[in-house]
């Protein structure tokens, strides 16, 4: 029974979503989502999710599983993915961990300290107060704990900054000290890890992301946002929907034209995957360069039968 682990990691429309599918069938795998915007079931066209005929002929676990009204940690997801790994070796079957989110997928490969039930309330009464601050005075009170931290994190990354404050309030230790603290569960102590992280050409990506974002209008996005609207749905989109949800939001509000609102979105979402490129570059895996899904695929099945 082999108790090798895939792990595919990469920036955004770089074709992790088909790689891992056909590697899948090659080897009598299972796909794990590490893609946190494909968690909810209530947002589809934008998250770009696997389509159904795929999940049909290849288990896909992790996708559809939660509400944006639910509460989820990247703790929860590491132990549920410890044990779905676990459970697919035991069959006999290769788990194939994939997706863009690179936190997500450092966690499982490095760890996270877990919280008692006590420290779970005192985190939900901390993240109310850091709710109410404006992110100069979080900044602020970062660089005052954790200044080593503070100089990774940009000042308007809000998200990151409140994680790293919410961390020294909950344990009287910084985020720095804990990065140098021995990870209490990993992968590595299930199985053999393979890291692959995918790298195409920066402008084909971004030519990739554009006509993925015109297919996403064609197949109703702004009417599965309008939808959302109507449920009552408009504030979780807010906190957890990823890029292009609020911006149709603000479109259907009449802020600005169809056109605008592509630009915008295209936009962003270029940042996002340029942020995403300098996350994974830092990474410590095994890079694979290539111009089309087939030379991945044969690149990472040559790896894989000789490792």
């Amino acid at each position: 029974m082999s108790n090798k682990i895939l792990v595919i990691g990469g920036p955004t429309a770089c074709g992790k979503t088909q790689i891992s599918f056909e590697i899948a069938k090659k080897i009598n795998g299972e796909i794990i989502s590490c893609d946190s915007r494909q968690f909810y079931k209530e947002i589809n066209i934008g998250t770009d999710k696997p389509s159904l005929s795929m999940r049909e002929k290849i288990p896909h676990h992790f996708i559809d599983f939660l509400s944006l009204k639910e509460a989820f940690d990247v703790y929860q997801f590491s132990n549920m993915v410890f044990e779905k790994v676990k459970e697919i070796i035991s069959k006999g079957k290769i788990p194939i961990i994939v997706g863009g989110s690179g936190f997500y997928i450092r966690v499982l490969l490095n760890g996270l300290f877990s919280l008692s039930p006590e420290l779970k309330i005192k985190q939900k009464e901390i993240r109310e107060k850091l709710e109410k601050e404006t992110s100069e005075n979080l900044y602020q009170k970062l660089k005052e704990i954790d200044p080593v931290c503070a100089e990774k994190i940009h000042p308007n990354d809000r998200y990151r900054i409140k994680r790293a404050i919410e961390i020294y309030e909950l344990t009287g230790k910084n985020m720095t000290y804990w990065r140098t603290q021995k990870p209490e569960k990993t992968l590595k102590e299930i199985g053999n890890v393979i890291y692959f992280i995918l790298m195409r050409d920066k402008k084909e990506i971004y030519q990739r992301i554009e006509k993925r974002i015109e297919k996403m209008f064609e197949n109703g996005w702004i009417e599965e946002v309008r939808k959302l609207k109507q449920e009552s749905f408009e504030k979780y989109l807010n906190i957890k929907a990823p890029i292009g949800y609020n911006e149709i939001l603000e479109f259907l509000n009449n802020e600005f034209d169809f056109e605008k609102l592509k630009k915008i979105i295209i936009k962003k979402t270029k940042e996002y995957a340029r942020k995403q490129f300098i996350w994974f570059r830092k990474e410590k895996g095994i890079f694979i360069n290539f111009t089309d899904e087939k030379e991945a695929i044969e690149k990472i099945l040559k790896i894989y039968k000789n490792d």
